[in-house]
């Protein structure tokens, strides 16, 4: 695929997760929302693929009332009231239509990253992570599990990976997680970097500090219902759900009761 741009075209690529997307655009004004939003995430290195030429217009599309993303001939569409991806797998590129607003390009990336991890055995799940002395610690749950509280309570020995949306990729026997610009009520974006996964948390506020390690099928069923994931595809269910399985053999899961202060981590290891 050529990588060529039209006269007057301007391109950004925004890297996360070891996976950088050539956003091509015409808008200034987009560009410097895309500079700004994602400063820690921008890549000058060689373009590996993923194309987006990307339109700036008052997109409004009033009779879409949530995200809907499916598969027709192998091209996606996602679409919400703000924005619609056109994305073709095969050749790794696509339009994106959106109104000049920084949530909209997050809920297209977030998409086209559900898209393209699943099909290289990884997904993205509800979890705050951080990394302390080398290893990714993950913490998962639903709005309220205290997820935030986590990333707040952080050690200073760790750095943070995100507060809100977790990034995991396969990489050969192992899970790595890496950080995101992705963020929630802590506002603040994780760190470009990544590591391999020590453990998962499931969070559940409680009086004490105490760690359980989940059984295999308990652990798969709760991280399915914290994996950010919108495809209406069954074949590519399958591929996340396979995913979520070997990792949960591979890792160890923990029920985590905590304190929402800094002594849960006397507990995490």
């Amino acid at each position: 695929m050529s990588n060529a741009v039209m006269p007057g075209v301007q391109v950004v690529v925004v890297d996360i997760g070891g996976i950088p997307i050539r956003l091509s655009a015409d808008s200034d004004s987009f560009l410097r929302l895309v500079r700004d939003r994602y400063s820690g995430f921008l890549s000058s290195g060689l373009h590996r693929g993923v194309d987006l030429a990307v339109n700036v217009s008052s997109y409004n599309n009033s009779e879409v009332e949530d995200i809907c993303v499916a598969r027709h001939l192998g091209k996606w569409r996602a679409e919400r009231a703000d924005f619609r991806l056109d994305w073709d797998s095969d050749s790794k590129s696509g339009q994106l239509d959106l109104t000049l607003n920084a949530y909209s390009l997050d809920a297209a990336l977030r998409i086209l990253h559900t898209l393209l991890l699943a099909e290289n055995g990884g997904f993205l799940l509800h979890a705050a992570s951080s990394v302390r002395q080398g290893r990714a610690f993950l913490f998962f749950g639903p709005s309220g599990a205290g997820k935030t509280t986590v990333a707040r309570l952080a050690l200073s020995d760790t750095t943070l990976l995100s507060d809100e949306i977790s990034y995991i990729r396969r990489d050969g026997a192992s899970y790595v997680a890496h950080g995101t610009p992705f963020t929630g009520e802590l506002a603040k974006s994780g760190e470009n970097i990544s590591a391999p996964i020590a453990g998962l948390y499931q969070l559940v506020k409680a009086s004490t500090n105490r760690v359980t390690l989940m059984k295999q099928g308990d652990a798969a069923r709760a991280l399915l219902e914290s994996v950010l994931f919108f495809a209406e595809d069954p074949d590519l269910v399958k591929l996340v759900f396979k995913s979520v399985c070997d990792l949960v053999c591979r890792l160890p899961v923990y029920r985590l009761e905590f304190v929402p202060d800094r002594s849960l981590w006397n507990v995490v290891q």
